[in-house]
């Protein structure tokens, strides 16, 4: 039985890792999908899920390192000596026997040959020592770089926040050069020029941008500027943007129908 263990534990302990760097992997994905996920429950969940699998893994990678301790430990303590080898100390006899051959002369107790008295022993001890000693390496942690914006803060009923403009180009005021609701193919930047009231520090906002039926963009924050007034925010594309009907819409809180809708077109450059 102790033997059969002592086979099957380096086996235990290679799926443990197994199963641990898998876990491990899974993790690094949702950490990633919850940085990049256009949704921002989405990310949420699976940042929430990432942090649960990661802690698993750890876990997981924890038992298989104890099940390696013990592999290395029955291997030292418990190891069977060198089958070739005796069993016990051997002990030997230098004797020299007498060689019976025809002669006319009978063999008698007088010239027959003795064995000699100083019979030799050699004695074999076999040690055994380990070859490695096991040392406690501590696992890598990760820590992602990326939390999803949460806030306890309820917006106001009379929050309110409506884009008044687009623009892809702004002043040196921050107000809009030629504000109008239709772009060449290629703009690399739209302007959303916004008014806002009711706006309480900490409140949840979002802004996503569609490409007809499609997300393509979006971002949730946590309010940080005054209650009531204006300002400008964008949407970049560093190939420029595809010709199509694109629509911005603006969240308060964690309400999923927007407060305000701009539509806008990207036409094709003649």
């Amino acid at each position: 039985m102790a033997e059969s263990l002592r086979n099957a534990l380096p086996m235990i302990t290679g799926v443990l890792f197994a199963l641990g760097l898998l876990l491990f992997a899974i993790s690094l994905r949702l950490f990633r999908r919850s940085r990049r996920d256009v949704h921002w429950r989405n990310r949420r969940m699976a940042g929430q899920r990432g942090w649960r699998l990661f802690l698993v893994a750890f876990g997981v990678f924890g038992c298989g390192g104890m099940f390696c301790l013990f592999t290395l430990l029955s291997l030292v303590l418990f190891d069977d000596p060198d089958p070739t080898a005796p069993a016990s100390p051997v002990t030997g006899m230098i004797t020299n026997t007498p060689t019976l051959a025809e002669s006319p002369t009978p063999i008698t107790p007088e010239n027959q040959t003795q064995p000699p008295n100083d019979a030799t022993e050699r004695v074999i001890i076999i040690t055994a020592s380990p070859i490695f000693t096991p040392t406690d390496t501590p696992f890598p942690t990760f820590t992602p770089q990326f939390t999803p914006a949460d806030s306890l803060i309820t917006p106001s009923p009379d929050a309110e926040i409506r884009i008044t403009a687009l623009d892809d180009q702004i002043t040196e005021d921050l107000l809009p050069i030629n504000p109008r609701a239709s772009f060449p193919a290629g703009t690399t930047r739209v302007y959303l020029f916004v008014e806002f009231k009711g706006m309480a520090r900490g409140v949840l906002w979002r802004r996503e941008l569609y490409r007809g039926d499609e997300q393509i963009d979006g971002s949730d924050y946590l309010w940080g500027q005054e209650s009531e007034g204006r300002g400008y925010f964008f949407f970049g594309n560093d190939d420029g943007f595809a010709p199509g009907q694109y629509e911005i819409r603006l969240y308060l809180g964690y309400n999923d129908v927007p407060v305000h809708i701009m539509p806008f077109t990207i036409f094709e450059s003649p």
